[in-house]
């Protein structure tokens, strides 16, 4: 088949980033011709060279995330758009919280399937910053995707759909089975918490600095990777049981670093699509306590690993969440073999590969 991709920006290591690719290398493996189109050029170095190494046509705007204005967006993609004209596609695959995806399907062919795939929680607060031309593109992509049963819902509320479908995030796994080992634990023993992901507000930071000040967690050592403008390190150092790494770069060095935790935090405060730095610390069986919000919920699959906050912001309430989680982890409570297993059976590479391609495989192709 095949199979033309828009994504509308590209971080350094995102999460999103981290589907899309592992999506797109899975298709060319299976003898499928990929064209990648993204309008901006911040996509990591790695896995760029990645995408191409796996013969797939990378075609990206020449500047970065957040760089480039609307006008040269729209220029450059409606100039992709034209060339992609010239070949027949069989699927148009559009991807993320972007009016100009609508553009990328005037690419389409009379028997192209053009699925757009929506990845982040679509709450009511969300809702807010749809502009008209993106609900017209959720309102009107043939066929539509979630990334959890609860975005799945909440779309279909907002746009008055019912035919939505919900697949899980796509993405390489950290760790083996083999490297999955319970730990023996005794009482008072340090932890090791983790943070992996982007140092934003949104993602509860503050909460989890607050936290590490509090004398019930002084055995708990948080450790964060990530990078942001809003968190330099040198913020850090006023919280003496944080340990800041910067962020990462490669698969390698991720799996080294779940092997490494006891417990994974994040103290989200808006709603979650489905978190996928819980699950890739699934793959690792590690605990994780989060807030329960939007998809979350959807992962605490193996209750005595997965705590859910209910009231993030209430921090005396996340203080005894995370205390019951110290407690667990302490008493033998928990497992990282159940962890490992929930993953296994829902998430793992080779189980969402084939959801993901009975899905994209199932359309009769298109024809010159």
């Amino acid at each position: 088949m095949n199979l033309l991709f828009y994504v509308p920006q590209m971080a350094a290591y995102g999460g999103i980033e981290r589907h899309v690719c592992v999506l797109a290398e899975e298709a060319a493996k299976r003898g499928h011709h990929v064209r990648f189109l993204t309008t901006s050029n911040s996509l990591n170095e790695t896995s760029r060279q990645r995408l191409i190494d796996y013969g797939i046509d990378f075609r990206e705007l020449p500047l970065a995330r957040e760089a480039a204005s609307a006008s040269k967006k729209l220029f450059w993609l409606g100039k992709e758009t034209l060339f992609a004209r010239a070949k027949t596609w069989d699927i148009v695959y559009t991807n993320g919280q972007s009016g100009l995806s609508s553009l990328v399907w005037r690419a389409a062919g009379r028997k192209t399937r053009i699925i757009h795939h929506h990845h982040t929680a679509a709450d009511a607060a969300e809702q807010t910053s749809w502009s008209p031309a993106f609900r017209r593109v959720l309102a009107h992509a043939p066929e539509l995707v979630a990334c959890s049963n609860a975005t799945k819902l909440n779309i279909e509320a907002a746009i008055g759909r019912n035919d939505v479908r919900f697949l899980p995030y796509f993405t390489a796994c950290p760790v083996t089975v083999d490297e999955v080992k319970d730990g023996q634990y005794t009482p008072g023993q340090p932890l090791a918490f983790g943070f992996v992901g982007r140092l934003i507000a949104t993602k509860g930071i503050d909460t989890l600095c607050a936290l590490s000040l509090r004398p019930e967690l002084r055995s708990v050592i948080w450790h964060l990777y990530g990078a942001s403008p809003d968190f330099p390190e040198s913020y850090f150092r006023a919280y003496p049981q944080i340990r800041y790494h910067g962020p990462y770069r490669d698969l390698v060095r991720y799996g080294e670093i779940l092997r490494e935790l006891d417990a994974v935090a994040l103290y989200s405060k808006h709603n979650e699509g489905m978190p996928l730095s819980l699950i890739e610390s699934m793959s690792a069986g590690l605990p994780w306590i989060a807030s329960d919000r939007g998809g979350t919920r959807e992962l605490a699959v193996s209750t005595d690993n997965c705590v859910l906050v209910q009231e993030p912001t209430n921090l005396e309430s996340v203080l005894a969440d995370t205390l019951a989680l110290v407690e667990r982890i302490w008493n033998g409570k928990t497992s990282r073999k159940a962890q490992r297993a929930v993953y296994d059976e829902l998430f793992a590479p080779e189980v969402v590969a084939k959801r993901w391609f009975e899905f994209l495989e199932s359309g009769a192709p298109a024809k010159d």
